[in-house]
């Protein structure tokens, strides 16, 4: 009861931040697997929008994309407006891959067209995001400044320990991620749930945290997170790019986001599909929808906030509102098949091995698992 109390005042505060500017799920990986076509119906949780902005280059049918932080789905339909209007791929690219731009308010201006009122409204009083970096502001990028100063890294180190053998960079970084764990402000602010919101993890998913990572504090699990990305291909990692540098590694076209690749941003250009924005509950619009109404969710780790009574209830509205061979990409910090563990494995089945070379494939790191499910029978 105390951790559901504490999610809540969680929820209800982090509703109203500015956390991220980057989405911090892989998107490459949804665009392979959800297998979109111009038939398909998605209902996506935003997050910063970066995945959304990626469905684009499919062409489906639809995209509905959800969000209970304003602040991340004004970014997301900004990301939207920007990939399907902005024709010239330099100004698009200086725009929201570089994140910057000289008029940040003649340049957002006409891409409110066709957007909610309250979107144009949000990026008239904050289009000055865009006059240095877009992607250090935010509690997020706030953090990773921080995190930057006391590590003592850059993009110089970066490319210094890409050019090592995965297997010697951790002994490469051990004494690194040793100092920091001594800072003391650091180890004291990792442990707060102010930080708990700069990364977007509430009491529930960092209890499974703790759990996946055999882990006493989340200071244990920001160095095993840290040492798993080491064996990452840190050239093309976007991640480990804006979290040690605060850009994306502009010299290779494999190391951002890819809506913001030349090829996709062409595809999206042309898309014919229709794109909603809605600041809502994921469980009462589904509780709300009518059967058929999407064929694909795509739903980050949006369990990994639930209990499982609130896990249970939300998977049996997807299922109802898909209908059988309806598709469910979900991210967990766990291993185990949240299907199984919630007694679903006959109204759902997890699609391998596509599940299995996607929780691979994650560049993130942050993820035990990445699972597809398919709608297997009525809800």
């Amino acid at each position: 009861m105390a951790r559901q109390l504490a999610d809540r005042a969680f929820a209800a505060t982090f509703r109203h931040l500015f956390a991220f500017s980057l989405l911090y799920e892989d998107s490459e990986v949804d665009n392979r697997v959800l297998g979109l076509d111009p038939r398909s119906r998605v209902l996506a949780v935003s997050g910063a929008g970066c995945g959304v902005a990626g469905l684009l280059a499919a062409h489906p049918e639809r995209i509905d994309a959800i969000d209970i932080n304003p602040h991340h789905l004004a970014l997301a339909a900004l990301k939207v407006a920007a990939t399907r209007r902005v024709t010239s791929y330099a100004e698009f690219y200086q725009l929201l891959g570089r994140g910057r731009h000289a008029d940040p308010a003649g340049a957002l201006r006409p891409l409110m067209i066709d957007l909610p009122a309250w979107v144009a409204r949000y990026w008239s009083a904050n289009h000055d995001r865009f006059r240095t970096n877009l992607y250090a502001e935010g509690l997020a990028g706030t953090f990773q400044r921080w995190l930057r100063r006391t590590m003592g890294v850059d993009a110089d180190f970066l490319r210094a320990l890409h050019r090592l053998p995965p297997a010697d960079r951790l002994a490469h970084l051990a004494p690194i991620l040793a100092s920091t764990r001594r800072a003391w402000p650091m180890r004291a602010l990792v442990n707060t749930p102010l930080f708990l919101l700069g990364i977007g993890v509430n009491f529930e998913q960092r209890q499974r945290n703790l759990r996946a990572n055999r882990a006493a504090t989340m200071m244990d699990v920001v160095t095993a997170h840290f040492e798993r990305l080491a064996q990452t291909d840190l050239e093309t990692n976007w991640f480990v790019w804006v979290g040690l540098t605060g850009e994306f590694n502009h010299d290779h076209p494999a190391a951002v986001p890819p809506y913001l690749r030349a090829e996709n941003h062409r595809r999206a250009l042309a898309a014919p599909t229709r794109v909603g924005f809605h600041r809502e509950s994921l469980q009462r619009m589904l509780a709300a929808a009518t059967p058929g109404q999407w064929s694909h969710f795509s739903l980050c780790d949006v369990l990994d906030w639930l209990p499982a009574g609130a896990q249970r209830q939300l998977l049996h509205r997807i299922a109802r509102v898909g209908g059988p061979g309806a598709l469910v990409l979900t991210r967990s910090v766990e291993s185990a098949c949240v299907v199984d563990r919630l007694g679903l494995s006959e109204l759902y089945e997890r699609v391998e091995p596509v599940s299995t070379e996607a929780s691979e494939q994650e560049r993130t790191r942050l993820y035990g698992r990445v699972n597809v499910y398919r709608v297997a029978g009525g809800a």
